[in-house]
């Protein structure tokens, strides 16, 4: 993908030594045209499903396609923290017209936290418990607020989806200043890492080797959940209208999977089909004999 050149980005994602599926999903989107990007601005946003396998997953990808999709078609002229407040209505729409649709995703809902940068400052949307960072200097500061209770698992008190068709939304405005770095984390990857390390992973490594690291060291403390980690860091403000340059990111994450036993299928030959086509050739005999030679082994007439 390409992205503005004051922009630095790097993600990584992992499944963890647990769960057999990734229910995070995250979205870096840089309009293409110059008009369009002084308009909208730069997102990022992280998600992190719930409602099982399939349910999770498809929450937290509707979710993050849908606020995009809000955000590409905002009227002009609309206010940047009211087209925040549209897009998140637009994905809690969007779950629940697919939970009404299909029976199996009808638990589903997901966290979302949304940076939209502008040319000096970021608007900041965000339900559930995910996190926005912000380091400033030597300091670092976490800018939402947990929607969730915390037990043996963060029990969400907000979220997109859950069979709602609305949720109150967060939206904050923050001035951007050269050298901001923004991180954006699932619970599986803050809960699992000492805040004071996270800091300092953030501040010693480009944006892509730290979202690596951060991943890193969340599934190497057990990795009990899906960790997610998206890092930008902001080289200059005031220039988002600026040439587009190359940004690589991973394309698939590193899958971990835990241990099983499977049970795999014998290479000997079964014997079974040979002894079905003997009988069938048996059977074609006898009726050959009945029927063109008058023989009848069964004796029926």
């Amino acid at each position: 993908m390409r992205i503005t050149a004051d922009l630095e980005v790097g993600v990584d994602t992992h499944t963890g030594r647990v769960r057999t599926t990734n229910e995070d999903d995250y979205l870096v989107y840089c309009p293409e045209a110059s008009a369009v990007r002084s308009a909208i601005g730069r997102l990022l946003a992280i998600a992190d499903g719930m409602g099982g396998a399939s349910g999770g997953a498809e929450a937290s990808r509707a979710a993050v396609r849908a606020l995009a999709a809000s955000f590409v078609e905002a009227p002009p002229g609309e206010a940047p923290e009211a087209r925040m407040t549209r897009a998140f209505a637009s994905a809690c729409r969007r779950l629940y017209q697919l939970a009404k649709e299909q029976p199996r995703l009808r638990d589903m809902g997901t966290t979302l936290t949304v940076v939209n940068l502008l040319e000096d400052r970021m608007v900041l949307g965000h339900v559930g418990d995910s996190r926005c960072y912000l380091l400033r200097g030597d300091q670092m500061q976490q800018l939402t607020t947990d929607h969730a209770v915390r037990r043996s698992e963060h029990q969400l008190v907000r979220c997109i989806g859950a069979g709602r068709d609305r949720e109150e939304v967060d939206v904050m405005t923050y001035p951007l200043e050269a050298g901001d770095v923004i991180v954006l984390a699932t619970d599986g990857l803050w809960d699992a890492i000492e805040p004071g390390l996270l800091q300092e992973v953030v501040r010693r490594l480009p944006p892509q080797s730290a979202a690596r690291e951060l991943v890193r060291l969340a599934v190497d403390a057990g990795g009990n959940d899906n960790s997610t980690a998206l890092v930008a860091a902001v080289r200059a403000v005031g220039t988002a209208s600026q040439e587009l340059v190359a940004c690589e990111l991973p394309a698939r994450e590193l899958v971990r999977l835990p241990q099983v036993e499977v049970a795999l299928p014998s290479l000997r030959r079964p014997f079974w089909p040979w002894i079905v086509l003997l009988v069938a050739v048996a059977l074609a005999g006898l009726a050959v004999a009945r029927f063109a030679l008058g023989f009848d082994p069964f004796n029926t007439r």
